[in-house]
């Protein structure tokens, strides 16, 4: 044999092995099925596919990372399971216009989804900015029941959204696909064209920066997170075909013909929950999808020998217990019934009781949660870790009170270990809207939106001071504040409302920066009248997203033996605020940052810590009367 046949066979043989790479490379599997959509992208969450926290874009070029507690699952049907607030896949922080990966003509998103449980917005795929006015790019996901399908161009300048005409059921595997052309959307629901929309036109239109996400609807305001599952991800930079569309949905249709993976019988919306806890008494709430009747387990035993019924139908769960012992111990479980005889039982929880006057006790802080469960979150867990005798929430507790999703999803969600533990004391903010959300989700005593509470040897005094409200001298609640006060006997005198009548806040009461500010609420100053009339020790506020700590003020100055403390504490989600350029008279400490605070209080000394999303400490004082 010559050395140039030798190259020649050597030469063959190479290029069958590089074949048959090729073909092994490229052989059609369950989780990248013909045809070959020739993806700029393609995620597939699986056990070649996910290496710890890594997911590896098959094309090369765009790998991701997991967040929050979400897992990958194997079994026949391998995936991402998104479970908790802070689950996703961050691909890129910031995206610009100019990224090579980026489709700017056309693009498509092919994926493999499953949704366990409604939201008014989720996401399986985004790069975009949706903030008012400004829209830019595209996001691929559902909204409340149905898929839907958001693009930007430049042509038309702002966000369309595309929604399935087709509505998902919970815990189903579904094949969607987003497609656009240049000239037309299109939204494809398990290889079937789904609905169109002829709204946009032209090159894509990207925001100067913008992160790159699956499982979450995020962009620089806005971050929402998924309930449910991700199989595979494919971004294109072209126009697939309806029929090609088609064609992977058939490769691996069986997994739309699985049953659901929420389990039938009845399950809880809002799991079970604490409210109004004195030292007798405390309310158990929850709430269930559909209409069940119920049982109470309780007592100081596990398992508890106690049994409180309810034995009329509803969705909405609510159990006073009574007669209770004081500062004492108690488990609990709450199991429904539905019409079918199906059980579902909650898990068992604890409470506690309120002590005497003379028994020491604490208690957390928290405002403005709205809409961020991510770090909602955080701070729930935080302040669950500090194991509080009852937690105080300064209102706006969810962005939009008309919006039962938020309820559920953005503070019940995240803060159940927080509030099936221990009772929640809310006021009523801004954004609630005075919702009949607001009255349903909260027993507290009439009328509800102003109250008291006596906890130990204190007294504390709820107010609601939105607009709707009259807050004169001559209006319902100033009346009754002014006898409420007069009348208590407690050692310690606390209030709380939303709106701060003291703020170094830059803008939420005259631009600062340009002109004068009142340095917080005018509407609410008339109730400083009261406090210092009647030696009211702190008040409590939320509404602007900062901690502030003033000096004891009294007669509009700072008088530290006499003045009432203030403190805002507007860290629990809602986007964060700035501070006036120049000081105001009252600002002892203050912090543009999301947290909560720590109270403890024992005879005549009350001590406040406050710490960030973290946990770390950033300040503290100490109150002490004889």
């Amino acid at each position: 044999m010559t050395k140039s046949w030798a190259k020649r066979i050597g030469a063959v043989a190479c290029a069958l092995a590089l074949v048959a790479v090729a073909l092994w490379r490229n052989a059609p599997t369950e989780a990248a099925p013909k045809p070959d959509l020739k993806p700029v992208a393609h995620w597939v969450f699986d056990a070649d596919g996910v290496s710890g926290k890594t997911v590896a874009d098959r094309c090369g070029k765009l790998p991701g990372t997991i967040t929050g507690v979400a897992k990958l699952e194997a079994g026949p049907t391998p995936h991402l399971h998104l479970t908790g607030p802070a689950d996703g896949v961050t691909v890129k922080e910031r995206v610009t216009p100019d990224a090579a990966f980026l489709p700017k003509d056309a693009l498509s998103v092919v994926a493999w989804v499953r949704v366990d449980e409604h939201a008014d917005w989720g996401a399986f795929l985004g790069c975009f900015q949706d903030n008012g006015p400004a829209e830019f790019g595209f996001v691929v996901g559902f909204s409340k029941k149905r898929f839907t399908f958001g693009l930007a161009t430049q042509t038309a300048k702002k966000m369309t959204y595309l929604e399935s005409k087709t509505e998902y059921a919970r815990g189903k595997w579904y094949h969607v696909a987003a497609v656009y052309d240049g000239k037309q959307m299109r939204l494809y629901v398990n290889g079937a064209l789904d609905a169109t929309s002829d709204a946009q036109s032209g090159p894509v239109l990207y925001a100067k920066a913008a992160p790159m996400v699956i499982g979450r609807y995020k962009d620089d305001d806005e971050d929402y997170p998924m309930q449910g599952a991700i199989k595979e991800v494919m971004l294109c930079g072209h126009a697939v075909a309806g029929e090609q569309v088609g064609a992977h949905f058939e490769a691996d249709k069986a997994l739309a013909e699985l049953p659901s993976a929420i389990p039938e019988g009845p399950r809880f919306v809002v799991e079970p929950y604490l409210q109004y806890v004195t030292r007798t008494g405390i309310t158990v709430m929850w709430e269930t999808e559909a209409a069940c009747t119920a049982s109470v387990e309780y007592g100081t035993t596990f398992p508890p020998k106690l049994r409180a019924e309810v034995k009329k139908a509803d969705t909405m769960g609510e159990v006073a217990l009574a007669n209770l012992e004081p500062n004492t111990k108690y488990f609990y479980r709450v199991v429904c019934t539905d019409d079918q005889g199906r059980q579902l039982e909650g898990k068992p929880l604890t409470f506690m009781t309120a002590p005497g006057p003379n028994d020491a006790f604490s208690f957390t802080l928290v405002g403005d949660t709205q809409r961020n469960p991510v770090v909602t979150g955080k701070v729930a867990k935080l302040m669950w870790e500090r194991r509080p005798n009852f937690v105080v929430h300064c209102g706006d507790v969810v962005d939009d009170g008309a919006s039962k999703a938020q309820w559920t999803g953005d503070l019940f969600k995240p803060c159940n270990d927080l509030f099936g533990r221990v009772a929640v004391f809310p006021c009523i903010g801004n954004h609630e809207k005075d919702h009949a959300h607001y009255y349903k989700y909260f027993a507290l005593p009439k009328p509800e939106y102003y109250y008291q509470f006596t906890y130990g040897n204190a007294d504390f005094f709820v107010l609601d001071t939105n607009t709707k409200r009259n807050l004169k001298p001559d209006g319902e609640q100033y009346k009754w504040l002014d006898k409420a006060l007069a009348a208590s006997t407690a050692k310690w005198k606390f209030c709380y409302h939303h709106h701060p009548p003291y703020s170094s806040d830059d803008d939420d009461f005259g631009n600062s920066w340009k002109g004068s500010t009142t340095s917080g609420d005018v509407r609410v100053r008339g109730f400083v009248e009261l406090y210092e009339k009647h030696k009211v020790d702190v008040v409590f506020n939320g509404h602007v997203h900062i901690y502030e700590r003033t000096f004891p003020i009294r007669a509009g100055k700072v008088d530290q033996q006499n003045g009432v403390v203030y403190i805002t504490t507007g860290g629990g989600g809602g986007r964060l605020e700035n501070f006036a350029p120049t000081p105001a008279f009252f600002k002892r400490q203050h912090r543009s940052d999301y947290h909560f605070c720590y109270a403890t209080l024992h005879g005549g000394t009350f001590d406040l810590t406050a710490f960030d999303h973290e946990g770390r400490q950033f300040d503290q004082f100490t109150l002490r009367k004889e």
